[in-house]
């Protein structure tokens, strides 16, 4: 079992939940930094290999890796040989925790944090890889990430239509919840976007306590941090404003009465289940049904096919960072 010195904390959630957000805030702590996503860590090794010994040839192929799959950690070490004997043992969580370290150093921060919102689909390994790691789930009304995606890429309208994005904070959420089921309340904590942007010392007091961290004032004042090291490649230029209630309820403007409906029948229950209420717009005509029955088999067929190209290792995560 890896032991670290510090746990190591985890952002996750759906995207576009507010996890950028929480990401600054944490980071502007004097003792923690949180870098960019990086969407590596369920492809570096076989889960059956987590808990075994790594050869020095095994930590050289698992951090070329992690250059091609993410360049901001490219060639980060000039000296791969006194990395490997450094190691306190050869496993995967303390490369991975050295890693990090060796990367937070230059904030001056001593305990690390990872922001992928995805990885909310990955807690299992890396519950693995790190048995004291502690789970911080974002939540946010499904209908204003939904939105909020279609916004941020439109470029990626052709099969991240909204019955898509519904149906996978539906899934995103639920699997988060059944992980911190069996996490337990000392390493998993559900922070809700709403009232983070609505109450932030009371949010950030609460998850320091969580943490087991002392709340520091410096973290209200996050958009300093986020100018100095700026938006980063995921372009979250939001981060360098002052926190905003004014994205709480969009989708009630930006949704069509059809996508409220569609909303009401996909996320339904989860929405009311987190305290969400949801639109009074009457049932699906018969028209709209049928509209709502080609949407779900295009998702079933793309969500078939990104499936099976994840398991193949074509696809992963954060492939905007591979290059």
């Amino acid at each position: 079992m890896t032991t670290l010195v510090e746990r190591p904390i985890f952002i996750i959630g759906h995207p576009r939940s507010g996890t950028t957000l929480l990401r600054f805030l944490l980071s502007s702590h004097p003792r923690i930094y949180i870098p960019e996503e990086t969407g590596f860590i369920p492809f570096l090794i076989a889960n059956e290999q987590i808990d075994t010994d790594l050869t020095f040839t095994q930590v050289k192929s698992i951090l070329e890796r992690i250059g091609q799959l993410n360049h901001l950690w490219r060639g980060m070490l000039k000296d791969v040989p006194a990395f490997y004997r450094a190691l306190p043992e050869p496993k995967l969580g303390y490369l991975l925790d050295a890693l990090y370290h060796h990367h937070i150093a230059n904030y001056g921060a001593t305990r690390w944090g990872d922001k992928t919102p995805v990885y909310v689909r990955y807690i299992p390994t890396l519950d693995r890889i790190f048995p004291s790691a502690q789970f911080v789930h974002v939540i946010r009304d499904g209908r204003d990430a939904t939105v909020s995606a279609q916004e941020k890429w439109p470029d990626r309208r052709l099969y991240m239509d909204n019955y898509y994005l519904l149906r996978n904070w539906v899934k995103n959420v639920e699997t988060g919840q059944t992980a911190g089921a069996y996490l337990g309340p000392g390493r998993y904590l559900e922070v809700h976007y709403e009232r983070m942007v609505q109450d932030p010392i009371h949010t950030l007091q609460q998850v320091c306590g969580f943490l087991d961290e002392s709340f520091h004032p410096d973290m209200l004042n996050h958009p300093r941090l986020a100018r100095q090291i700026g938006p980063g490649p995921q372009g979250h230029v939001e981060a360098m404003q002052p926190i905003s209630t004014a994205s709480i309820g969009r989708w009630k403007t930006r949704m069509t009465p059809f996508d409220q409906k569609m909303a009401n029948r996909l996320a339904g229950q989860t929405l009311l289940a987190l305290g969400y209420e949801l639109a009074e717009v009457g049932a699906l005509s018969a028209t709209e049904t049928a509209r709502l029955l080609l949407l779900a088999g295009k998702f079933c067929l793309t969500d078939t096919a990104r499936t099976l190209l994840y398991a193949s290792g074509a696809l992963t995560l954060n492939r905007g960072m591979r290059k």
